[in-house]
């Protein structure tokens, strides 16, 4: 693949294996399908990149304290991404999925809690978004500002 959705991102991994102490391997090549793993201390996320079919993140964080999560997903969903009309969508998608990654990899995605819930807060094009886990379900919200993100506790960065 030389070309479209997915080839900045399979590129941005081969830089991440190479330049991190993550843990960053290939589980699976089928065809044009890739999925990749990656790993720190105290998250994980899976990276699955089909050119013609689906590109995605799977990011799940886990408190060290507490052993609560969040998660955070990333994806083209059901869009039909080999579709002309289409393209756009997924580089937007490709763009969030390595602007994450990065942020990840320079320290600026944060935890914390805010009570008794765990939190996320990181920059993603140009907002902040507060991931809450709750007793069922995750939600999400974005942000202007850092400040309002942050609301009600202590942020240090994810390891």
């Amino acid at each position: 693949m030389t070309s479209g959705a997915g080839h900045r991102l399979l590129e941005f991994l081969g830089e991440l294996r190479a330049t991190t102490r993550w843990t960053v391997a290939v589980t699976d090549e089928i065809g044009a399908l890739s999925r990749w793993r990656l790993s720190g201390s105290t998250w994980e996320a899976v990276v699955t990149v089909e050119p013609r079919r689906w590109l995605g993140l799977e990011f799940e964080a886990r408190d060290p304290v507490t052993g609560k999560r969040a998660g955070y997903d990333i994806d083209t969903d059901l869009y039909d991404i080999a579709r002309d009309d289409q393209r756009e969508f997924a580089e937007e998608i490709e763009h969030d999925i390595v602007e994450f990654l990065d942020n990840l990899r320079r320290g600026v995605v944060l935890r914390g809690n805010d009570g008794a819930k765990f939190v996320l807060v990181f920059p993603l094009n140009g907002s902040h978004v507060r991931v809450v886990q709750g007793r069922f379900l995750t939600r999400a919200s974005t942000h202007a500002d850092l400040a309002a993100a942050r609301r009600g506790g202590d942020y240090v960065p994810l390891e």
